[in-house]
């Protein structure tokens, strides 16, 4: 099952859908591999108010990392609670006063704008790094975590060890990867799509999409008794309730003369159709409603995420019919609940 470990889910979203995300696996790279991770910004952070500072902007714990060790994965939002922008924050161990921000490449400048609103009087120097750092992934059975910068990916076991190393260094002897193999930096994304993690702003919409509908909380991105900090009241307020009526999974993409999707299998040969931009709305294909029931995230070949409506999603778990389409096109949907989303709502039916 190429690591990842199979938890239960809502008994009101089990049966056929849960056991199709089973076969997800099965069309991603498995043994020991590694590629770049494509498209990452990096940020540094220098300063003795540095770690006190990112507590009161980011939704994780950054007080954890704050004599070393491995980084964390972690969000900014909004004062209103909506996402900003999703980052790994890593200390730089064996350098004292200094953490690297890894992110999207098209958002560090707007993370710095964002950092230097609330600075004020706070100790702390940035710097864009892009140029000087490369972010890695290595995934299998004898990844070594030796380098300086990087961490276990928290997200979804079996992801991975993430790595942020100085470009032109050697990485195979950085990570003692000797005997991995080298993959193209798109089979990122694929076993990001496949294992369904949403990342970035095609995904997680800057001051639109909110951070328990993006599965921050499911991702081991947001710490619930961390304290204050920007955006928490909304945040806070929505955990406790329980109330979480959308999420981001994934999805096959395919065409009206082809059959429904029995399992989520990436077809690398297939090209991602043209004009299925992140937020296109995603309907009932029996036109039924017209009110949207999802919306599109990122895509690569005929795998992508969408933010989709659960009921609708449990809905139609159980059958083989065209449910979702986006709107206006021949192009349909087929939704898959991850394996790993925890247990929430067994406890409750019982009661």
């Amino acid at each position: 099952m190429n690591g990842l470990m199979i938890s239960k889910i809502p008994s009101t979203m089990r049966s056929q859908v849960c056991r199709r995300t089973l076969s997800t696996q099965v069309s991603q790279q498995q043994g020991n591999k590694f590629c770049q991770i494509p498209n990452r910004g990096l940020l540094e952070l220098r300063g003795p108010d540095t770690v006190k500072f990112l507590q009161g902007l980011t939704t994780n714990n950054t007080r954890k990392i704050a004599s070393g060790g491995e980084g964390c994965y972690t969000s900014f939002l909004t004062p209103q609670g909506r996402m900003l922008y999703d980052a790994f924050i890593y200390p730089v161990n064996g350098e004292s006063e200094k953490w690297i921000i890894e992110c999207d490449e098209r958002v560090v400048g707007n993370i710095a704008k964002h950092l230097k609103r609330y600075q004020l009087r706070a100790k702390v120097k940035m710097q864009d790094v892009t140029q000087e750092y490369s972010a890695w992934s290595a995934w299998g059975g004898d990844v070594q975590k030796t380098a300086a910068v990087g961490c276990y990916d928290p997200r979804v076991p079996g992801l991975g060890y993430r790595a942020i190393v100085p470009k032109q260094t050697d990485i195979k002897s950085v990570l003692g990867l000797d005997t991995f193999e080298e993959l193209p930096a798109e089979e990122y994304t694929i076993r990001r799509l496949l294992n369904g993690v949403a990342e970035g702003p095609d995904d997680m919409w800057p001051e639109h999409a909110l951070p328990l509908e993006s599965n921050m909380d499911y991702m081991h991105g947001v710490d619930f008794n961390k304290g204050c900090y920007v955006g928490q009241e909304l945040t806070i307020r929505t955990h406790h309730t329980g109330v979480v009526r959308k999420r981001m999974m994934p999805v096959q993409i395919y065409n009206g003369d082809q059959s429904v999707p029995e399992s989520l299998v990436v077809d690398r040969s297939a090209i991602y159709p043209v004009g299925l931009e992140p937020q296109v709305d995603i309907k009932l294909a029996d036109g039924s409603s017209k009110r949207s029931v999802g919306k599109l995230g990122s895509g690569i070949h005929n795998i992508g995420m969408a933010l989709m409506r659960l009921e609708h999603v449990k809905k139609f778990e159980n059958t083989q019919s065209k449910a979702f389409n986006v709107a206006g096109t021949d192009t349909f949907v087929r939704p898959f609940l991850p394996t790993w989303w925890p247990v929430e709502e067994e406890e409750e039916e019982k009661e």
